[in-house]
Formats: structure tokens, sequence, C-alpha cells
């Protein structure tokens, strides 16, 4: 192989593996680095942070801070963002719901019919952008600590 085909064949998404490397941090590390790069770059920050955020993360929540991500959007987004989940994860993401959001919600996505996986990824991506953006100003904890 030629060196150039070499150099084409690994390449390697710096911002993704360094907020694989960042999210498996313990905490107070974590932090820390990402603090440092948002003093002289917080459009990288911004960028690690949501590259280390997955929708997993929101399932983790505790029930408070659940409840804070998800009161600005429609129960329609939230049934969207919700399509797909193991049954084990939706049942995890609706018990710390009220038990009237939670039935409104899964009714909501009950009457929806098949929907695009683009849609959801969508959808889960708004719910992600905000919980990044509460964690940013400290409403609530979004990454586990450990």
């Amino acid at each position: 192989m030629t060196k150039k085909k070499e150099q084409e064949a690994i390449r390697i998404d710096g911002k993704k593996e360094a907020s694989s490397l960042l999210a498996s941090l313990d905490s107070k590390t974590r932090d820390r680095i990402l603090t440092d790069i948002e003093k002289s770059d917080p459009g990288l920050a911004k960028t690690l942070r949501k590259g280390m955020t997955r929708f997993e993360h929101l399932l983790a929540l505790d029930p408070a801070s659940l409840a804070r991500v998800v009161h600005s959007f429609p129960n329609s987004l939230i049934a969207l963002a919700t399509r797909g989940l193991e049954a084990s994860e939706d049942e995890n993401f609706f018990s710390k719901l009220s038990i009237r959001q939670g039935n409104a919600i899964r009714e909501e996505r009950n009457a929806m019919g098949p929907q695009k996986k683009t849609d959801v990824e969508a959808a889960r991506e708004k719910l992600l952008t905000h919980a990044i953006s509460l964690h940013e100003n400290g409403t609530i904890t979004l990454y586990p600590r450990t």
C-alpha cells in the first residue's frame, strides 16, 4: 500500500476520540479539563461535551433532573425521543416521571405510528442539547460521578 493510502486508511476523528476519552475520566478530572479547554476555545469545549453525551445519560438522571430536562418540551417530542428504547430503558425513563406525564407521553407515542429513525435521533438531540445547557449552567449534573 502506498504511503498516501495508508494515511487515508487510518484517519481518526480527533474530536470524537477526545470526547470518548473525556467521558471515561472521573468527573473531577473531566470537568477540570473541559473548563481549561473552554477558557481558550469555548466552541471546542461545547463540541466535546456534545460528543461525550449520549441519550443513555438522560436515562441515568435522577427524577428531578430528568423533569427539568423534559419540562420545556411537548409530550410529542418526548414520545418521539423514547421510541425504540429497550424495555428496561423505557421502564427506567418512565419510572422517573409522574404517572400522569408518563401516561400522556406513552399514549402520544402509541398513537403516532411508525417514525423515521432520523426523526427519533433529532428529537433525542434536542433533549440532549437542552440537558447539556442545563448541566453547563449548574442546574443538573449530567455526567455520572465516578
